[in-house]
């Protein structure tokens, strides 16, 4: 086998921004060969690099070992020196409005200049980005109070940031991390109900266990290896309610060596003119209620959770049949809660995958279907409208106009195959086939609103999409070009519309 890379990061964690290499890394862990959780990006390398490290590689399937032997030497090119520098360049004919894991590149040009370092407790990178058209502003003569009003108030301006940037220290087992990096839970591979890299990496304080032991007590150690993070996050001022904050959590186990389970909650607070104190903040985190209309008293069933919340649980189940492995996994964050733990209005993603070895290379396939048309009245159930929207947050559960879980944002069904295909001289190829029933429902929150509401569509589009990417190592770098077709149906008719993209990544 070729092993020959050419993005050596010198970063302490795996990045959700390679789909081939999370590809070996969950066919390692549903083979046994990792014992650590695995669907919460950024994945800490040293959660599972030891047990890899200790795995008797020789005696594993081919295609075992060639995904071995590529993760190996992948965390051996990042962590064999101290200090990297970086540029790439991304290039496409139209802005994307769908992402998906390893692919969150949403505008028409954008460009990075990075540098990195990892020490033995300390990480660092300084990062400065430039996108056309990455970032809400304003109108000419308009400001916050105009978003509300239904006359276009904020346009897509070009954006220079230090997204990507952070420092990071390891106390113990805990790594201490403040900056904008781009993250990605739950099993899905085409999205996240709750934190994906459709949106701009958002500007955050966390805390993340590193490795992932399990506990000692006979009381715990039956969750076997646990992996946790928490981070509160500072969202954009071009906003409804500007500066309001987000906080989010996630905790993911592995009881048994087939299965994962992971917890995820996400609440918005704060913010101009919302309450904003520790004790606010204790009383969100403790469950408090408030009066979905705004009064003092109602009953419980008009009860709701202080700030915009959204919590719920994935599950993923890996095992063989006939010797061909296979997974199963689904995925369900609701937005509210009927009772003091248990989310509702939900919706859902479920996926099924396997792989195989074959022409050389490692085969992978996948299927997932995703809903988020929820309904959140009881006595309206054909009314949705609701999902990732708020009473309060107008905004929504969105950061610089673009959803911070779906790519797909409310009121839509789409079911996406994936195939992807790794070769042993470090190439990589993928297909996607999409079949999207944008906001589904024909109506939207805010029907006359450009700056509210659906971030993709106010009315009905019927999307069938083909897209198709390669990757390859030339120049002393790589390069991944691709192409997206796509029909789509709207109310106006039918149209065909075209694209290609071109990335170039370079390491110092």
């Amino acid at each position: 086998m070729c092993l020959v890379s050419s993005s050596v990061f010198a970063e302490p964690w795996v990045k959700p921004d390679d789909y081939g290499l999370r590809a070996d890394i969950q066919r390692l862990a549903d083979a046994g060969v990792i014992s650590a959780p695995v669907t919460t990006f950024p994945l800490m390398w040293n959660s599972f690099i030891d047990e890899l490290r200790a795995a008797p590689v020789a005696s594993l399937s081919a295609e075992l070992q060639d995904a071995a032997l590529r993760v190996r030497h992948r965390f051996e090119s990042e962590n064999g020196q101290p200090h990297n520098f970086q540029v790439h360049s991304f290039k496409a004919t139209d802005p994307r409005a769908v992402t998906s894991f390893g692919m969150s590149h949403s505008q028409q040009t954008e460009m990075l200049a990075s540098y990195s370092y990892l020490g033995e407790n300390f990480a660092a990178k300084l990062a400065v980005n430039h996108r056309e058209d990455g970032r809400n502003c304003y109108v000419k003569d308009k400001g916050q109070a105009d978003i509300v009003a239904n006359e276009q108030a904020l346009e897509q301006c070009d954006d220079t940031t230090l997204d990507h940037s952070y420092i990071a220290y390891r106390l113990g087992n805990w790594i201490f991390r403040a900056g904008a990096v781009e993250q990605f839970w739950g099993p899905g591979i085409d999205n996240s109900l709750i934190m994906s890299t459709n949106a701009k990496p958002l500007p955050a304080i966390s805390v993340s266990r590193e490795k992932a032991t399990a506990f000692e007590t006979p009381w715990l150690s039956w969750i076997g290896p646990w992996s946790f993070t928490a981070q509160m996050a500072q969202l954009e001022s071009t906003r409804v309610e500007p500066d309001a904050m987000l906080w989010s959590t996630r905790v993911n186990f592995r009881p048994l060596q087939q299965l994962e389970v992971a917890l995820s909650w996400s609440a918005q607070w704060a913010g101009e003119g919302q309450p904003s104190s520790l004790g606010d903040f204790v009383d969100m985190i403790l469950g408090k209620t408030e009066c979905a209309n705004g009064a003092d008293s109602c009953t419980s069933e008009q009860e709701t959770k202080l700030g915009n919340q959204l919590a719920g649980l994935d599950v993923r189940w890996s095992d063989t049949l006939f010797s061909q492995p296979y997974a199963l996994y689904v995925s369900t964050i609701g937005e509210d809660a009927s009772s003091y733990f248990k989310p509702a209005d939900r919706a859902y993603v479920f996926g099924a995958q396997t792989s195989a070895y074959a022409f050389a290379q490692n085969l992978t396939f996948n299927l997932e279907y995703i809903d988020t048309g929820v309904s959140c009245a009881a006595e309206a159930p054909d009314i949705e409208n609701c999902y990732y929207e708020h009473s309060i947050y107008l905004s929504g559960y969105r950061y610089q106009g673009r959803t911070i879980g779906s790519a797909y944002d409310n009121d839509t069904q789409s079911w996406v195959f994936t195939v992807l295909g790794q070769q042993s001289n470090g190439h990589d190829w993928q297909v996607k086939l999409r079949q999207i029933d944008f906001n589904s429902d024909n109506s939207d929150r805010y029907p006359n609103n450009p700056d509210l509401g659906h971030s993709i569509t106010k009315t009905p589009i019927d999307s069938q999409q083909l897209e198709a990417r390669y990757r390859f190592l030339a120049m002393k770098g790589r390069f991944t070009v691709g192409g997206v077709v796509a029909n789509n149906d709207t109310v106006e008719g039918s149209e065909t519309d075209t694209s290609a993209y071109l990335k170039f990544e370079y390491n110092f």
